[in-house]
């Protein structure tokens, strides 16, 4: 973005205040004529009361100068206080333009943005840009006002000096032609390395737990002076750039201010020009270089400084909103059908596909529970659902209705959803929860409390409902925070209520407890609830599961046994791991040992020895288990959690799988005694059953057929680059 199309932006933002603008115009123009008649005054006061003697002369322009004085005082006040409340309502403008187009972007656009570049163009951004939209636009609007003023009247007092000043007057703009395009674009370098760092910051805040635990701080500080030098030089880019600009054409300034001194000299010391004119016109000549450096050192550099935030800015703005409403959109009043997923294939942006040809349907009253392997596209079937995205192929409808042709306040009307992170925001318990319906009385938000089984908890803090919970929560339990959740929910009274994994992040007992609120609350309800937790699908009216993005099972829970398919299979993975209601100790049996390739050649007294070799270690959410490149220490079995399987990539890293209850990881790194090639990390709070290396390599050493048992479960895996983690 150019200086010019910067400038052109800027006075775009102060259109909409053009009162304001006039009235600041109007004080502005008293100073600057003030200026011009103190110049033009020279030449009265040298020729008239000087050099002929005229005393009256004097004494009436002194009179008029003292009196221009006292307007051009009142009217730069005025002017400043003008110019600030300009200032004041552009910004908040933006700074509103800015958060409510972020309220309409999709979900995919923060899937793909860090929040430290988000929260960037509303401080650093705008911090650059404010000064230029008030302070440095009416210095630029006074200087212009100066010039359209004072080059004529230079013309007056004498024409041939009035041209050589115009003629010289290129050469000031030579800094902004040769380096101004250059320094915009510095400083848009810079302004994306500044968003760079505000994020690595924000994230290491929030990650402070995983820093102690692991010792991270030194590392981390190393990453960030790196970034630091990154910064330091595409400021000094920056900044040198912009002084060019400025530099250069204040020389022109000044260039033409000795040439026009050199030949007013000349004409007045040759009789061509009078005494009191010389004096005049570089009076006026020096208002004019005021001027001209103020556009050139002051304004410009500041112009060439703000447009890097400036188009950061315009860039959030001009975000395309992915999911809106289509014109003639209707309102859902009540639904009283089925909400159906019809044929509905879907792919993230920039991703493989996730969804294909899915056909789902949740009848009035019944509750729906989506399962599958992890990745198989449960949460995406939720996120189309509260219409984060629309698909790609087939449709979503509600009472035969497509759901893209619903408004979308209506559809949130009628829909409620309780997440995995219960994703509270700052404020009181009754703010939080009376945002399932705004505008609910207090009697309103207590039985929704009561429903959800939080209330006596509630009551019995100080502040009872008016208690502030903290940023996220944070001065409440995980249950506490989850059952707020639950109370905000059923709070709206919802149609349709979806549950994205929301007791997964509990431990075993406040599990239980949740659930059994969540089934007493879905009675008569729409309800799908997805969870890769089989136990907690057990009681729904139907179980569907998802393999790949397709619905490969659907029935009940014994039905799905019999069937001994993909939900069997899943069931006997998680059921042969028992884990305390505290969620910090578990144990394998023997049974789930015989059901993994890597065991099966084991006779049963061996995997009852094997069994009571593995150790619980509970690991809180955020924490790396393995490291890439480390050294292989130990098999794991997640009892109870998920994790996600990335590896570095570029400045970046890549998820390659999420694993959760049941899934196991590290015994071929074990094997092939090779480093860890990926890193573990825990999505939310997991416990593991740990096989130590030496108890493993003791295992293969007992039995040696388990090397065949390995390579059966690469196999089985499809060698996919994880399993060497």
């Amino acid at each position: 973005m150019g200086i010019v199309e910067t400038l052109r932006h800027a006075l775009r933002y102060w259109r909409p205040h053009w009162r304001l603008a006039l009235g600041l115009l109007a004080m502005l123009l008293v100073p600057q004529a003030y200026k011009s008649f103190f110049a033009y005054s020279q030449r009265v006061i040298v020729d008239r009361g000087l050099l002929g003697h005229d005393g009256a002369a004097l004494v009436r322009t002194a009179a008029v100068l003292l009196l221009g004085f006292v307007l051009a005082a009142v009217a730069t006040l005025l002017a400043d206080y003008l110019g600030a409340r300009a200032g004041a309502a552009i910004v908040n403008e933006i700074r509103r333009r800015l958060f409510a187009h972020l309220q309409r972007l999709s979900i995919g656009y923060y899937a793909g943005t860090p929040s430290g570049d988000i929260v960037a163009r509303f401080t650093s951004d705008l911090a650059d840009i404010q000064k230029s939209l008030s302070t440095r636009i009416i210095d630029a609007v006074l200087a212009s006002v100066g010039l359209c003023i004072n080059i004529p009247l230079a013309f007056i007092l004498d024409w041939r000096l009035g041209l050589v000043m115009v003629l010289g007057m290129p050469v000031v703009g030579l800094g902004t032609r040769l380096f101004g395009r250059r320094a915009a674009a510095s400083r848009y370098e810079l302004k994306q390395q500044e968003a760079a760092i505000a994020a690595f910051v924000q994230e290491n805040v929030t990650v402070q737990p995983v820093v102690k635990a692991f010792s991270l701080a030194e590392r981390l500080v190393a990453r960030f002076e790196a970034q630091l030098e990154r910064v330091a030089r595409s400021f000094v880019r920056a900044e040198f750039s912009a002084q060019l600009v400025g530099s250069g054409s204040s020389l022109g300034v000044r260039a033409i201010q000795v040439v026009v001194l050199g030949v007013g000299a000349a004409m007045a010391y040759g009789g061509h020009l009078s005494t009191g004119t010389l004096v005049a016109f570089l009076a006026l000549h020096a208002v004019v270089s005021k001027d001209a450096y103020d556009l050139t050192k002051k304004v410009v550099p500041a112009l060439i400084a703000s447009s890097g935030g400036l188009r950061r800015i315009e860039e959030l703005l001009q975000q395309p909103v992915a999911v809106a409403d289509r014109p003639q959109a209707r309102r859902l009043e009540r639904v009283e059908g089925p909400v159906r997923l019809e044929g509905v294939s879907f792919t993230y942006p920039g991703g493989a596909r996730v969804l294909q040809g899915v056909r789902l349907e949740i009848r009035p009253g019944e509750r729906v529970a989506l399962v599958g392997p992890s990745g198989s596209g449960k949460s995406t079937v939720v996120q189309l659902l509260l219409r984060f995205y629309d698909p790609d192929k087939g449709a979503i409808t509600v009472d035969g209705l497509d759901l893209r042709e619903v408004a979308l306040s209506s559809w949130y009307a009628r829909v409620s959803a309780v997440f995995q992170d219960s994703l509270l925001l700052s404020g009181s318990i009754r703010d939080n929860i009376a945002m399932g319906r705004p505008g609910a009385t207090q009697q309103e938000v207590e039985a929704a409390a009561r429903a959800a089984e939080i209330h006596d908890a509630i009551a019995a803090l100080p502040a009872g409902y008016d208690t502030e919970i903290g940023e996220a929560g944070g001065r409440l339990s995980g249950g506490q925070r989850q059952r707020i959740a639950i109370a905000r929910a059923i709070l709206r009274d919802p149609a349709l209520l979806l549950l994205d994994e929301a007791t997964s992040a509990l431990d075993p007992a406040t599990e239980a407890a949740v659930n059994a609120t969540l089934d007493r609350l879905s009675r008569g309800r729409m309800v799908l609830s997805v969870t890769h937790r089989l136990a907690a699908a057990r009681s729904a009216d139907r179980i569907v599961v998802l393999e790949g993005g397709r619905v490969v099972e659907s029935g009940t829970h014994e039905q799905l046994l019999a069937q001994k398919g993909l939900y069997c299979e899943l069931w006997e993975r998680q059921s042969g791991i028992e884990v305390s209601a505290d969620g910090a100790a578990g144990r394998v049996d023997p049974s789930w040992l015989a059901a993994v390739p890597l065991f099966a050649a084991l006779e049963e007294g061996a995997r009852q020895r094997l069994a009571a070799r593995f150790r619980a270690r509970p690991v809180e959410a955020g924490v790396a288990v393995v490291q890439e490149g480390e050294e292989a220490d130990a098999f794991y079995v997640i009892a109870r959690g998920k994790v996600e399987v990335v590896v570095a990539a570029g400045a970046g890293e890549r998820r390659l799988a999420v694993l959760a209850d049941g899934d196991f990881f590290g015994e071929v790194a074990l094997l092939r005694e090779t480093v860890r090639s990926a890193t573990v990390r825990t999505l939310f709070p997991s416990l593991f059953l740990v096989l130590e290396k030496d108890a493993f390599r003791q295992l293969l050493q007992e039995h040696p057929a388990l090397r065949e048992g390995v390579e059966a479960a690469v196999k089985a895996r499809g060698g996919r680059r994880w399993e060497a983690v």
